[in-house]
């Protein structure tokens, strides 16, 4: 589980995603698939180690278009993994 954005930065930069320079602190607008990835991965269990790459990959993918009108269903649908098997099941 990542408490901080700035736990993220190196698999958002892997990604390609534009990232602020300050983490912690950051107009969303102006970096909206990072805001995304944090608002999904921070505090969140994660199913297995490294996830949190292949996350980025999927919401680095999203068009700019369409980042902000995604519901997190969708970006789940797309292919987005946190908590557990036993969770997919409760």
């Amino acid at each position: 589980m990542f408490a901080f954005a700035g736990m993220l930065v190196s698999a958002a930069e892997a990604a390609g995603m534009k990232v602020p320079p300050d983490p912690e602190n950051f107009i969303p607008g102006d970096c909206p698939h990072f805001a995304v990835f944090c608002t999904m991965q921070l505090g969140a269990p994660m199913p297995y180690a490294g996830v949190h790459f292949e996350n980025a990959k999927i919401i680095a993918a999203i068009p700019d278009d369409k980042i902000k009108k995604l519901k997190a269903k969708q970006i789940f649908a797309l292919g987005f993994q946190v908590g557990s098997s036993h969770m997919l099941f409760a």
